[in-house]
């Protein structure tokens, strides 16, 4: 029986990792993450808590859900971030809970500096290309931070299939 549940949470794993590359892919295409993957995330950490192999107190796991939402919408009213990347981001830190928050945060902020300096440079780039372009406006370079979120959420992933994978 406990194999079957760990097979079952090995594929739940993977399925939320295709959802993450979709957000990032849907992201880096269209500066948008669809509703729908976010809400397939969340929509599976039941699933995740049911078949874990070891406990997952989804009691702070929800709370550290509602504080990334609150601190989330606050960033969105001041024009920090996208409701998208929000949303994206609350859900991955739903599956994290406060054991791997800060591997999705840190990853997330690592990476979203890289993506960010790589969207400068391609803007810089194209823009001193253009005859036209005296000063280059980096300032409203849209930057795809669901790629960032996606690699942060890959990582906490990897993460969470570290103690099914160990030989025992």
């Amino acid at each position: 029986m406990a194999l079957a549940f760990t097979a079952f949470h090995v594929a739940i794993l993977v399925i939320a990792a295709a959802i993450f590359i979709a957000a990032a892919v849907c992201d880096a295409c269209s500066y948008r993450i669809p509703n729908y993957l976010s809400a397939l995330l969340v929509g599976m950490f039941p699933l995740v808590v049911i078949t874990a192999p070891h406990g997952i107190d989804w009691k702070q796991n929800s709370m550290i859900f509602g504080l990334v939402v609150l601190t989330g919408f606050i960033l969105f009213l001041g024009k920090l971030i996208g409701a998208g990347d929000i949303k994206l981001l609350a859900a991955a830190s739903l599956w994290a809970g406060p054991h791997l928050i800060a591997v999705l945060l840190i990853v997330t902020a690592l990476v979203g500096g890289a993506v960010s300096i790589a969207m400068g440079v391609i803007t810089h780039i194209r823009q001193r290309k253009n005859d036209n372009a005296t000063e280059v406006e980096l300032k409203k370079v849209p930057i795809p931070y669901g790629i960032a979120i996606a690699a942060g959420g890959l990582a906490m992933l990897g993460m969470m299939a570290q103690p099914i994978l160990l030989p025992r």
